[in-house]
């Protein structure tokens, strides 16, 4: 089992823009499943929707990766590439420096996955917005994962295939 990490959260504040291992492990996560997955946003400086405080979002370290098919994006049957590609991901949370993963589909308020617990929390009450039935997932990497390319094409080709 991997070790509990530290999560980082908003405290190293709003990027000044998108930062480049984030961008480059959304390439990854659509090379890995053909495409199923896809960017539905990354860096924007806001706050949590309906929160007063900070968007992960807003520190260049979060991404949005929907599985919905539409036009040219997507697969059939993405919510299944989506289960497999968070296995993988909580597999490799560590290698791949992931610190937290929200999934918006499960009824009734969806789930979340963070790295100082090592565990998933199904959430009991209204917590995320866009749960239950959202068909994207949250995740959110590490600073140092955020700030290489390098280190996110070397953690992902040393992670066990879907």
């Amino acid at each position: 089992m991997a070790r509990k990490r530290k999560y980082t959260g908003t405290s190293d504040g709003a990027a000044p823009g998108k930062r480049a291992g984030t961008e480059e492990f959304v390439k990854q996560v659509a090379k890995l499943t053909g495409g199923a997955l896809w960017n539905n946003g990354t860096w924007v400086v806001r706050n949590k929707r309906g929160k007063e405080s900070l968007s992960v979002h807003a520190t260049g370290r979060a991404m949005d990766l929907s599985y919905r098919k539409t036009g040219s994006k997507g697969k059939p049957n993405g919510r299944e590439h989506a289960r497999e590609l968070i296995k993988l991901l909580v597999a490799n949370n560590e290698e791949l420096g992931v610190e937290m993963i929200l999934d918006y589909f499960p009824a009734p308020h969806g789930r979340g996955y963070r790295c100082d617990r090592q565990a998933w929390t199904k959430y009991t009450r209204r917590t995320i917005t866009g749960a239950p039935g959202g068909d994207w997932i949250h995740v959110e990497i590490s600073p140092k994962m955020a700030d290489s390319p390098q280190a996110v094409k070397a953690a992902f080709a040393k992670v066990k295939q879907i």
